[in-house]
């Protein structure tokens, strides 16, 4: 059988190798989750990208159509025989224009607010993968002064077992010695 000093020793080893791989697998996990949350911000960012991208073919849609409406309205105003720079033609091609540019506005401000929140999206999640990195050294750091608490704690251990064990030997020898 082994004796004290020896297996203080063998289960401080034991312990520091799990403290070690334990903070290693604690930072494999972290920057697992980082490259997620990476991989998350470049989606946001697309949404982002896209929103804009819908942004502007909805306000070409409501180009066209106001363009439409202008015209129609013009047409049948002219098959009428009315005069199109002056009265009530002119009112009502003026108030066509101003919803039309009330319609874009909130086009516009609807896409602005929709990429923005994406853009935060991705901020956010870029946030997140940089916190988890941070974690991740984080992780490594606190495995390495486990292991080395652990080991300063085991040494001391043994050392004071070893000098008990002296202690008893000599205590052992003198009374022996004595008969």
């Amino acid at each position: 059988m082994c004796d004290p000093v020896t297996l203080t020793i063998a289960a401080t080893a034991v312990a520091i190798g799990g403290q070690v791989m334990s903070g290693i697998g604690q930072a494999q996990q972290y920057r697992y989750e980082a490259k997620i949350a990476d991989q998350n911000a470049h989606l946001a960012n697309e949404q982002a990208h896209d929103s804009i991208d819908n942004t502007n073919l909805e306000a070409q849609r409501r180009y066209r159509e106001l363009s439409q409406t202008k015209g129609a309205q013009q047409a049948a105003m002219a098959a009428n025989g009315l005069d199109l720079n002056f009265g009530s033609p002119v009112d009502i091609q003026k108030d066509t224009a101003m919803i039309g540019a009330e319609d874009l506005a909130q086009i516009y401000k609807s896409g602005f607010e929709l990429t923005r929140s994406h853009e935060i999206t991705a901020w956010n999640y870029k946030s997140q993968a940089a916190g988890k990195r941070a974690q991740a050294t984080g992780a490594l750091i606190n495995a390495g002064f486990q292991a080395v608490g652990t080991a300063l704690g085991g040494a001391s251990q043994a050392a004071g077992m070893g000098g008990s064990s002296a202690k008893a030997a000599g205590a052992t020898s003198k009374i022996n010695a004595q008969f």
